[in-house]
This record gives C-alpha cells, sequence and structure tokens, in this order.
C-alpha cells in the first residue's frame, strides 16, 4: 500500500479573470462592469469575488461540473427553509469555449473560515440548529453522494484502509479502539436518511465572532445518515463544544438517542481519519487533532 497521502486534484481548466469577464459580459451584462476581485481555489470550483456582494463560482475539473447541479437545481429549493446562510446561485449561466460547464453567480458572505477563529459555544449551538434545518426529508429523486450517503459498514474496507495508511506514515493511532468505536456506531440501525451537507470541515464553514455566519461548498450536498453531519461537526468544534452543538440540535428536533450518538462517533471517526490523510494543510493537521481529541490518537 502507498504510503503517499491524498492531495487535491489538478484542474481541467485555468479560470482566469478574462473568462470571467467574457462570460459576465455574455450571460450577465448587467453585472459586466463589477469589479473583480480575489479569486479562491478549491478541490472542485473556483470562487471569484464580484463586486461587494457577489461572487462567480466556477467549475476547474469535470467532476466537479457533474456535481454543481446539486448546488444549482437543489439548494435554491431548500434554502428558502434555512436560517443560515449559505451561497445559493441567483444566476446561471453557460459553458464556453473557455468554461465548458454551467457556473453561477452567488452571494458573497462575509466571515472567516472556522479553522481560523473556531466557533465559540454559542457558534457550535448555531452550527447545531442549521444542521436541524437542513436535515428535512428528501425526494425520492435526491442526489446521494457517492461516498458518504452509503451505510458505515460499506465504508469499513474504506476506513480500515485509511487507518492502515496513517499508521504507516508514523501517526500514533491505536487502531484497534478506532475500529471498535467504527464498528459499534456501523452496527446501529439508521433512521430515515435525510438531506445532508457532507463536507463539513472548517474551510466550508465561516465565522464572525466565534457565532456561525454561514455555510460554504455544497457540492457533496445528498441524502445522508444526519449522523454523518454530525460527526463531521464533532471534528469541527472538538469535544469541548460538542454538547453546545448537540443543545442547538436537540433544541430544533427530537433528541438524539444511544444509536445516533455512536454513529456520529464512528462518523467523527471517519472523517478525522479522512483529513488525516491528505497532504494539504489545515486538513490533515485539523484531522490529526480530531483523532487526538477523539481519544485514539496521542
Amino acid at each position: 500500500m502507498s504510503t503517499t497521502g491524498w492531495s487535491g486534484p489538478a484542474a481541467d481548466i485555468a479560470v482566469t479573470q478574462s473568462a470571467v469577464r467574457s462570460l459576465l459580459e455574455r450571460d450577465h451584462p448587467d453585472l459586466a462592469s463589477l469589479p473583480l476581485g480575489d479569486a479562491y481555489e478549491g478541490w472542485d470550483n473556483v470562487t471569484v469575488r464580484l463586486g461587494d456582494a457577489l461572487a462567480v463560482r466556477i467549475p476547474r475539473r469535470a467532476h466537479a461540473a457533474q456535481l454543481i447541479e446539486r448546488e444549482h437545481v437543489w439548494m435554491p429549493r431548500l434554502a428558502p427553509a434555512w436560517g443560515f446562510a449559505a451561497p445559493v446561485p441567483d444566476r446561471i449561466g453557460g459553458p464556453s469555449e473557455e468554461v465548458p460547464w454551467a457556473w453561477a453567480v452567488v452571494p458573497w458572505l462575509p466571515g472567516v473560515p472556522a479553522y481560523d477563529e473556531p466557533l465559540s459555544g454559542r457558534g457550535a449551538a448555531d452550527l447545531g440548529r442549521a444542521l436541524a434545518q437542513l436535515h428535512a426529508p428528501a425526494p425520492p429523486e435526491a442526489p446521494r453522494n457517492p461516498f458518504r450517503s452509503s451505510p458505515l459498514a460499506e465504508r469499513a474496507e474504506r476506513f480500515d484502509d485509511r487507518v492502515e495508511r496513517l499508521l504507516e506514515t508514523g501517526v500514533e493511532l491505536d487502531a484497534d479502539l478506532a475500529r471498535e468505536h467504527f464498528h459499534a456506531g456501523a452496527i446501529q440501525r439508521r433512521p430515515l436518511e435525510t438531506w445532508a451537507h457532507l463536507d463539513l470541515h472548517g474551510a466550508n464553514v465561516l465565522t464572525r465572532r466565534g457565532r456561525l455566519a454561514g455555510i460554504l461548498d455544497w457540492g457533496d450536498l445528498g441524502v445522508a445518515d444526519p449522523a454523518t453531519d454530525l460527526g463531521q461537526a464533532w471534528c469541527l468544534v472538538g469535544s469541548a463544544r460538542v454538547r453546545d452543538l448537540l443543545k442547538g440540535y436537540d433544541d430544533a428536533v427530537t433528541p438524539l438517542d444511544e444509536a445516533a450518538l455512536l454513529r456520529m462517533r464512528a462518523e467523527a471517526l471517519a472523517y478525522a481519519v479522512t483529513l488525516a490523510s491528505l497532504e494539504e494543510q489545515p486538513y490533515r493537521d485539523a484531522g490529526r487533532r480530531a483523532l487526538v481529541d477523539l481519544d485514539v490518537s496521542g
């Protein structure tokens, strides 16, 4: 097995300011005179600030173009029920020679990534309430995430592979205890699935003075066990704030039972080993801190 960590995928296209300007001039000429600001390049998309209140969000690779429909189609339908901020597409643009996929104009959300300014106790409760709003029943045609919509038991081999990868790279990890906690969650019966974000790391959660300012990057949106989001949120806020997270969540929905808490811990471990296996910072260190926080690493 290779001991090399995973790294961010290469872009299929270069998203230049001239390309962005051309797209705006063609599809939304009333916005084309607004100044273009900094570009923020993620794994799947490039987000370019447009004026003070908007941004242009463009896929940077073909895989992302397959996921972007979740943001373009589903977010506008779901967002009216949300009380938290999200970059819901305001306008859609079509493909061009330089950008061969659909793209969107979205609101610019002010705030700081939670990796830089963590959520306070009140902010963790904000996040819990936001997830309770998100975790609504989904229709049969709702998308499924190829990696995180499936039950924990179906992801056990991937979890084991990543645990072994971490051990081979010298990470101090109690693999037996990690597998024990994962298995304890995997054998629990899952409830009805709901909508879920499925990628709640600290670069996708914005804060402002410790409170929740917004949730970004909805390309992984899909149907899943609510415990998946809650486990990822546990990795983000840490055990010191997880009670606040659950208080915000439980105030909005039926309190979680013991089976859900076991699945939540297993999902936290699954997400922690995924982040810890990455080459990029701050994801790698965040994942390794989460493993320490979850008492499976020293």
